[in-house]
Formats: structure tokens, sequence, C-alpha cells
């Protein structure tokens, strides 16, 4: 068999053909394959991931079978799915074919080195390789619970505190994937341009203070405009008099 060289990204599908000659190893496959995705209540779409074997991983791809999964959009559980065949390409192709069980904290941080900051590499924005860390990381605490493996092989610190007076700030505490792109210069507060960020730093932004505390000199988004202009009412929708 060709090996491939890269780990796949396949969708469940009820309306694939089954081929006129069937490989030797695909001979015990039943004919119809509906009857099974209906009885695991598997839909049409769902995410499964093969490697460069073409080998399935059951407890791997079981991940999507989750019912917060199989409920959740396809564009999601795309993306989920793509995000992880990039670290176990990265895993088979630049750390010495490595399984997604033996991943170690050297092989992310390595993985980050080369998706962000290689010349060589796609050096891809902060706000992409965020979201990418945030969908592998969802697998392996997943795994680890499962018992499948020790440890989250991506390195993992504190939240920081949000400002104080803020919906943030009431947030549930635990830790988030330390390689996130805003632990990076330049790159804390990447939702604000730098014109606002300034702004937020110096004097507060909407209502806050730059201590983060609301601020009671705030009256509105609109209230410099309406102090310049006399109330105006249509005729008859005022009190008489």
């Amino acid at each position: 068999m060709k090996q491939r060289s890269a780990w796949t990204v396949h969708y469940t599908s009820r309306d694939v053909a089954r081929p006129a000659a069937v490989r030797p190893w695909l001979a015990d496959l039943p004919e119809d394959l509906t009857p099974w995705l209906d009885e695991v209540g598997l839909p049409d779409g769902l995410p499964f991931l093969l490697s460069p074997r073409y080998e399935y991983d059951v407890v791997l791809n079981s991940y999507f079978h989750r019912v917060n999964l199989i409920g959740a959009p396809w564009n999601s559980n795309a993306n989920r799915a793509r995000a992880l065949a990039g670290f176990l390409n990265f895993l088979h192709g630049a750390r010495g074919g490595k399984s997604w069980r033996q991943a170690a904290e050297g092989d992310h941080l390595a993985f980050h080195q080369w998706r962000r900051r290689d010349p060589a590499g796609p050096r891809v924005a902060g706000g992409t390789w965020s979201q990418e860390v945030s969908h592998v990381n969802q697998f392996f605490e997943w795994a680890v619970r499962q018992n499948q493996i020790g440890a989250v092989p991506i390195p993992h610190r504190s939240r920081r505190p949000a400002p104080l007076g803020t919906l943030q700030a009431v947030r549930a505490e635990g830790t988030v994937p330390a390689t996130y792109a805003h632990d990076e210069g330049g790159e804390r507060i990447e939702w604000l341009p730098p014109a606002s960020y300034r702004l937020w730093r110096d004097v507060g932004l909407r209502g806050y203070g730059p201590d983060g505390l609301p601020s009671g000199r705030f009256k509105g988004r609109w209230s410099a405009r309406n102090a310049r202009t006399p109330n105006r009412r249509r005729p008859g929708t005022g009190p008489s008099g």
C-alpha cells in the first residue's frame, strides 16, 4: 500500500457509493454503512481523521462522537478537525513520527515556533493560532479525562485577572494555554486597534477608567451632542398646556 504523507480530514456521508472492486482488507465491511451510522447516531458531515497509513484511530475519532460536537455547526467541527490534523502532521513529519499519545510540551513549543515565528513557516496570525491551540487543547484535555494519556502536552498558565468592574472579572478561575497569542509582544489585546488600546491605557474607555473601574464621568456615547441640541418634540407628542 502506498503511504500518504499526512493525516487527512474526512466527513461521514450516507451517499458514498460502494466501489465495484473492493479491496481485500475492506471485504468485511457491510454493504451499506447507513444503518450503522443511524444506530450510533452519527450525522452526515461529522469529521473523522485518517492517518498517513490510512488507519482509523477509534479512540481519537470518538472525540467527535460526543453529544455537544454531534450537534455543533459543521464549520466549527471542521475547524476542530483541521487544527488537530495540523498538529498531528507536525508530530508525524517533524517530530520523528510521534503519535498523539506520545506528544510532549516540547513538541507543542516546537510547533508554535514553526507555525508563528519561523521565517520558513506559515507565520499565521495570532487569532488563527489561538483558535487552533484552543481546539487542540480541548482534544487533549478530553483524552486526559478518558485516561488515554497522562497529561496535556501544552503548557498552561493561570488566567490573567480581568479589570475590576467588567463582566470578565467574574469568570471562573482556571488555566489557559500559555502560548495563546496575547502572551506575545504587541498582541496582548488583539481585539483593540493600537489607537483604542492607547486610549484605554491612558484615559479609560466607554465608561471605565484606566484602572478598570466604572467611571461616573461617562454619560453615554451621545452625551456631548445631546448637550448642544435642544429637545424637540413632534407636534401632538408632548404634554398639552
